[in-house]
């Protein structure tokens, strides 16, 4: 994106929905809503402005205005060092606290998360209300909503982070309501909603957005969100709410899945020569340090300091086991950088994350959606459903790829678990694999079985209430209306 000027303004208001349930069908209607706070008018944006605050919102979202470590670095470790695919790497107290399962209240990472999240939430906000407050003739209304349902996506896509990492969290959909003193105040004071408060809160935005983006393939680029991007957060969003809806997880991925398709060789996904391809649904593409190129790759490879997210003796064991040195070899390397520590103790042959491979110029764009990712999700609604035949001929083209051969589990429950493992060596290192532990209920059972290199066990004790992080003490200090998650 270009002109990246950011309308930063704080956001806050809150947003009460009342009387939904849940059903076993399809659920593709808007949820009632409440809008129960007021903010202060603002003057008319130009055309010029909307598209300025537009790429404020994405620069926001994908790149370093709030905090690139957020964006990118920490969801990689949420994702993978607190699931059984990394350890911690380094030197960071923060980074190892959530590898071993001791976090709490104070954590830095946590609360930065936490901050830089509804930092991103100001942004988008302010912008919303902005643009949808522009009577400018040359901002086209088609253009309008395409732009309001973009910036709706990445609400959305940014509270399904935060309500898996901390569970009830705050709602904030207006900016703060800045009339008076005491306005400001009541308006940045918002308590917890339940967590299904939240999912509706997140669809609601979803069904907007997929109402109003362009369809696929039709930008130039795969960062620019379209229906395929919407429509795969939603397959999401209902696998990950607390009752998934399979029916809706299906329907959303069969959207997706017939606009894409898989590259033909793994490889092209990471060597920086293949961008925007075929596969990729929603990508952050590197147009200099603000993304995550010249910036990740430096964090997992290269010598000079201990790197981060080291991968695990259970995760190469695992590329192993399945004889997968195609996503093996591109995922992860074995060096000679003279480091060593409890978990690998061979100076010569220790692993660091090769998956974002270009240190010098830093290049690599990042991939928060891709097919894949969506084709074994519809694998899990076929097996939902009972139907393994079509479940596991979505998990075969997976791997026909890497040049694995079939799979073709008589249970259910065998499935299931061949599918979780397939995600895990398809998608190490993006982010992903925690997320897949907690809504399948096997996050603690697995970690809790880990293992090292010699077979004794990391006893990492972790109990059902660290599923979700602590809220970050700054914001309890902050806010006397938010309540500590159980437990810690």
């Amino acid at each position: 994106m270009k002109n990246k000027m950011k309308y930063m303004l704080a956001s806050a208001g809150a947003f009460v929905l009342f009387g939904m349930t849940s059903c076993n069908k399809l659920l593709d209607k808007m949820p009632q809503t409440q809008v129960v706070t007021q903010t202060g008018k603002s003057a008319s944006v130009t055309a010029n402005d909307a598209e300025n605050l537009i790429a404020g919102v994405y620069d926001a979202e994908t790149g370093y205005a709030y905090g690139l470590e957020s964006n990118v670095l920490d969801k990689i470790t949420n994702g993978d060092v607190r699931a059984d695919n990394c350890y911690a790497g380094g030197d960071n107290p923060d980074n190892i606290s959530i590898d071993l399962f001791t976090d709490n209240a104070l954590n830095g990472n946590i609360a930065r998360d936490w901050r830089d999240s509804y930092g991103i939430i100001g942004v988008i906000n302010s912008a919303i209300q902005q643009i949808s407050g522009s009577t400018d003739p040359a901002l086209t209304s088609a253009r309008k909503n395409q732009m309001l349902g973009e910036a709706s996506f990445m609400r959305a896509y940014t509270y399904f982070y935060l309500v898996r990492l901390y569970g009830r969290v705050p709602i904030m959909l207006k900016p703060v309501d800045q009339t008076n003193s005491e306005s400001l105040i009541s308006s940045t004071l918002v308590p917890q909603s339940s967590t299904d408060t939240v999912y509706h809160a997140i669809l609601n935005d979803l069904w907007y957005a997929r109402q109003n983006v362009q369809n696929d393939n039709v930008p130039s680029t795969k960062e620019i969100i379209t229906k395929g991007a919407v429509n795969s957060v939603l397959a999401k969003v209902y696998a990950a709410m607390p009752t998934p809806n399979w029916d809706s997880v299906a329907y959303y991925c069969d959207q997706v899945i017939p606009n894409y398709s898989l590259v033909p060789d793994y490889t092209w996904l990471w060597d920086n020569n293949h961008k925007n391809n075929s596969e990729a649904i929603w990508e952050f593409n590197y147009i200099g340090y603000s993304k995550v190129g010249n910036w990740i790759p430096s964090q997992f490879i290269g010598a000079g300091w201990k790197k981060f997210e080291t991968p695990t003796n259970d995760l190469v064991n695992a590329f192993q086991v399945a004889g997968d040195n195609i996503r093996f070899n591109a995922s992860i390397a074995f060096v000679n950088y003279g480091w060593a520590d409890p978990y690998w103790k061979d100076v010569n042959h220790y692993p660091i994350v090769v998956k974002y491979n270009d240190p010098n110029s830093g290049t690599n764009d990042f991939y928060a959606l891709r097919l894949a990712d969506i084709l074994l999700l519809r694998a899990e609604a076929y097996n939902q459903a009972g139907d393994l035949a079509n479940a596991a001929n979505l998990a075969n083209q997976v791997r026909a790829r890497v040049q694995l051969p079939p799979v073709s589990p008589n249970s259910k429950d065998a499935m299931e678990a061949a599918i979780l493992n397939e995600r895990r060596l398809e998608l190490a290192f993006e982010g992903k694999r925690w997320f897949d532990l907690v809504r399948t209920g096997n996050a603690v059972s697995v970690m809790n079985a880990q293992k090292d290199g010699n077979g004794n066990n990391l006893n990492y004790n972790v109990q059902p209430y660290m599923l979700v992080y602590p809220i970050p003490q700054t914001q309890l200090d902050l806010n006397p209306l938010l309540t500590q998650n159980q437990g810690y």
